[in-house]
């Protein structure tokens, strides 16, 4: 039920929930905990269920304050539909959305969405990541990732980062889709609502920048792909294996990518290293497929296990 103390802040013209202010979903209502982040396209609450089916269960609620408008609330939930039909191990389960209105008549919709609480950012600074367990990552990853591109239609992530990859006792998870996009083969460039100048650019990640996006930020009719999603996990991958992000820091954000990659020494590394420069390749007509990059991964993760059993004598 509503919470109605008295001592709950009120709504303001901005968005922000107080502790334990409540608001309703489709299927139940929630009262918030805590604040969790503000990024380029949302705000991130962590909070309780308190009624129906999931009554007690905390979940993350994320506000989309980017896509307040009309015509870009109806393609942002258009594509939680899309989410919620999913039911894959590797992707953030959207559980309930709804519509937070302002009482200026501003309206910003929100997803209520599967809480876990450790992101690979977090095991990068703990160096809390061996090479088993990047590769294992890897493959949910790009599990996840074929599940979202051979999909009818695709859709693309566009956001892949450390922050954004969730990790639970059963393995990786994809998550944060506020950039997600549906590849719709009847739109065109020009009717693509939501390209730089909205949704996709605010929150593109500063140090995940791909080719094409980069085009896009100066004025080149490029069209963004599943191939997007490769090149930006190819990006997250050597991360995890190496601890060293291979993109030089830029000065801006239409500055060219700069790669630099160090040899991956040890057990399978050249195969990785291999598999790493064919993600980051410039041309995005080149790049493997996230199934062509799951098969090789998971080729490369057999003989990595076969190593380590030789060495051991432990099944792992």
């Amino acid at each position: 039920m509503p919470n109605n103390d008295s001592n709950v802040p009120r709504y303001q013209d901005h968005f922000f929930l107080g502790h334990l202010q409540s608001v309703q979903g489709t299927h139940a209502w929630y009262y918030n905990q805590r604040f969790l982040g503000r990024g380029g396209n949302g705000t991130a609450f962590l909070v309780t269920c308190s009624s129906g089916q999931c009554y007690g269960m905390q979940f993350v609620l994320k506000v989309f304050h980017r896509i307040s408008d009309a015509s870009r609330r109806q393609a942002f939930l258009a594509e939680i539909k899309h989410l919620q039909t999913l039911n894959h191990p590797a992707i953030t389960r959207i559980f309930d959305e709804g519509l937070f209105r302002l009482p200026s008549g501003a309206e910003y919709p929100f997803a209520v969405i599967e809480y876990v609480p450790v992101t690979v950012r977090e095991l990068l600074i703990a160096d809390q990541i061996d090479r088993l367990r990047a590769i294992r990552i890897g493959l949910n990853c790009l599990s996840a990732l074929e599940c979202l591109h051979t999909l009818n239609p695709p859709l693309v992530h566009r956001d892949l980062k450390p922050e954004n990859i969730l990790i639970s006792d059963i393995g990786a998870k994809l998550a944060d889709f506020g950039l997600v996009k549906v590849l719709d083969d009847l739109e065109s460039i020009d009717d693509d609502e939501d390209a730089i100048q909205a949704t996709q650019w605010p929150g593109m990640p500063f140090r995940y920048r791909t080719p094409e996006l980069v085009r896009r930020t100066i004025g080149d009719a490029v069209q963004i792909t599943t191939a997007s999603d490769i090149y930006q996990f190819g990006t997250v991958f050597y991360e995890m294996l190496t601890g060293f992000n291979p993109q030089k820091q830029p000065n801006g954000i239409s500055d060219d990518i700069v790669i630099s990659l160090r040899d991956i020494r040890g057990s399978e590394g050249m195969y990785l290293g291999r598999l790493i420069q064919t993600m980051l390749a410039d041309d995005p007509a080149t790049r493997p497929t996230a199934s062509d990059c799951l098969g090789k991964l998971n080729r490369i993760h057999q003989e990595y296990c076969r190593s380590l059993f030789d060495v051991t004598g432990e099944y792992i």
